[in-house]
């Protein structure tokens, strides 16, 4: 009797009771944190995957789209809270435990309350404190669809009993888990998929690592050797002889042995050597499934030049690059959208609802396309001026913040900041 539905085929027996695929069943076993922590800090491998995607996400930062005296005040905000490196810190922690936070204090006497941005006026923000997911608690989910906090903890408690609001947290995920699981407010690590994976790639490599003494081998038959072998003497007399054999071989090159080393009465002398040919493919295959299933190009995560006929690996750092472009659009934004007003606030001491920001590229352009798209810039610019499309001093505005932004002309930031004369 067949409880589920699968292709099955009669001459073959595939999907019938001889198919041995048949008895697969998925099971989750969880990893443990002290697990995850010693694959964390013990492979490189593990290392790397956890660590590589959120510093690709923040490494080149984001740029405000304001003019240059608010984009400035904006950065010092980010700069005296450490925004850029404490949530590095934090993206990485919910990467390997499946979850962190980010605190974010005001000096507000009771945390338990809520954190109305109303009140935090410029420089109201203290501190962001990361945490990790063992030193803050996540209450029950919040289920009614009409709460402004639905999907969300109700609320969190940090070490020592403290209850947070949520308004005054910020939670980050590892991997996100199906929306018909509760959890305790987390994910899963993203290790907790990837480790199988991992640990197969690290495994090959320390095998063939493995094999290297065994590459090549002395093999000497010695005639009577088990009669010799058996009284201590002839034991004894047997390895003085050929620890003496090896200096020698290894001062002059040369073996000394007894016998013609082909008869049966004399000792005969052969070398094997263990054929590594296949072996560097098989490595390079777990480390590309390991790869894969990180969503990392093999080039980023073993920080090495693609192999092959014309192979250039530009179209995988590419889709690398739209898939990190899409986590910082899609995960990322939203994730610290309250915290962002909170900034604004800070940097402002006002709301300013219409300020938005734009992630850097990764792909960094050289001078000589920065010139070039400078100049078609420009051309729009000049273009837009006689046309009267846009008010002057509109497109004056905008065309002083994007040669702000654009690092075409160190310091003209400055220099628009400043008074004319």
């Amino acid at each position: 009797m067949w409880l589920a539905d699968r292709l099955a085929n009669l001459v073959s027996g595939l999907g019938g009771p001889r198919d041995k695929s048949t008895g697969n069943l998925h099971v989750h076993v969880p990893r443990a944190r002290a697990e995850l922590d010693a694959a964390y800090r013990d492979n490189w491998l593990a290392r790397k995957v956890v660590d590589i995607v959120p510093f690709d996400m923040l490494r080149e930062w984001r740029a405000w789209q304001a003019p240059p005296e608010v984009a400035a005040a904006l950065a010092a905000s980010e700069e005296r809270l450490g925004l850029q490196d404490r949530l590095l810190r934090a993206l990485r922690l919910a990467r390997l435990h499946g979850g962190a936070a980010l605190l974010i204090g005001d000096g507000a006497p009771d945390p338990s309350l809520p954190l109305e941005p109303e009140t935090v006026g410029q420089g109201g923000l203290r501190y962001l404190h990361v945490l990790p997911r063992g030193r803050i608690q996540a209450g029950a989910i919040e289920r009614d669809p009409l709460s402004p906090w639905f999907g969300e903890p109700i609320a969190y408690t940090i070490a020592g009993g403290q209850v947070v609001h949520p308004s005054r947290v910020v939670r980050l995920l590892g991997a996100a888990l199906p929306d018909d699981i509760v959890g305790d407010g987390w994910g899963d690590s993203v290790l907790q998929a990837l480790l199988e994976a991992i640990d197969q790639a690290t495994a090959a490599a320390a095998h063939i690592a493995a094999m290297l003494p065994e590459a090549k081998q002395d093999v000497i038959s010695v005639p009577g050797l088990s009669q010799a072998l058996s009284t201590e003497d002839g034991t004894r007399l047997l390895t003085e002889r050929f620890a003496y054999a090896a200096r020698m071989k290894g001062l002059f090159g040369m073996l000394l042995l007894e016998g013609d080393g082909r008869s049966p009465e004399g000792e005969r002398y052969q070398q094997k050597q263990l054929d590594f040919s296949g072996l560097p493919e098989v490595a390079r295959l777990f480390l590309q499934v390991a790869a894969g299933a990180a969503d990392i190009p093999v080039t980023r995560l073993l920080g090495q030049s693609p192999a092959g006929l014309n192979a250039t690996g530009e179209s995988d750092i590419r889709n690398y690059h739209d898939h990190v472009a899409a986590r910082q659009t899609v995960e990322l934004t939203p994730a610290i959208a309250r915290l962002d007003r909170l900034l604004i606030r800070d940097a402002l001491g006002r709301d300013e609802p219409a300020l938005r920001y734009a992630w850097r590229p990764l792909a960094q352009a050289s001078e000589r396309e920065k010139a070039e798209i400078g100049r078609l810039k420009a051309e729009t610019a000049a273009m837009l001026a006689r046309e009267g499309v846009v008010p002057a001093h509109v497109l004056a505005r905008g065309v002083e913040g994007w040669l702000s932004a654009a690092d075409l002309f160190p310091g003209i930031a400055a220099a628009f900041a400043r008074p004319a004369g």
